[in-house]
């Protein structure tokens, strides 16, 4: 232990004390950070949409390159201006690729962004 100055007066200062702050609040951080789904991204041609409603998608299927297919859920997306929801019924017409991010919440794959693919 070493010798601090408070108020005039030397006290005991603890060895390591700001150390396990530190560290404690690095440990916090890092199992926040653990808690963030990652997210990942597939793109391909959409082969078919649920859609309840004009202009309300819930989720769409997604056909990729590989000839696997994927179910993603959109309920929680709020579609943009640049990709609005009825962008996908286009995109099923006329076959053009679209990029899918999305978070895992168990089987669910839900839907944080689309885009257009780069042509």
């Amino acid at each position: 232990m070493g010798l601090a100055r408070t108020r005039g007066r030397l006290v005991r200062a603890r060895a390591g004390h700001g150390l396990g702050l530190v560290l404690g609040t690095m440990v916090a951080a890092s199992v926040l950070v653990a808690c963030e789904p990652t997210l990942e991204q597939e793109s391909g041609i959409v082969i078919g949409i649920d859609s309840p409603a004009l202009g309300r998608v819930d989720s769409f299927e997604l056909l990729t390159p590989s000839g696997e297919t994927y179910d993603f859920d959109t309920s929680e997306l709020a579609f943009r201006p640049e990709f609005p929801a009825s962008h996908l019924a286009e995109h099923r017409v006329l076959g053009d690729t679209i990029v899918v991010t999305y978070k895992q919440d168990g089987p669910r794959r839900i839907v944080t962004q689309l885009d257009d693919a780069a042509h």
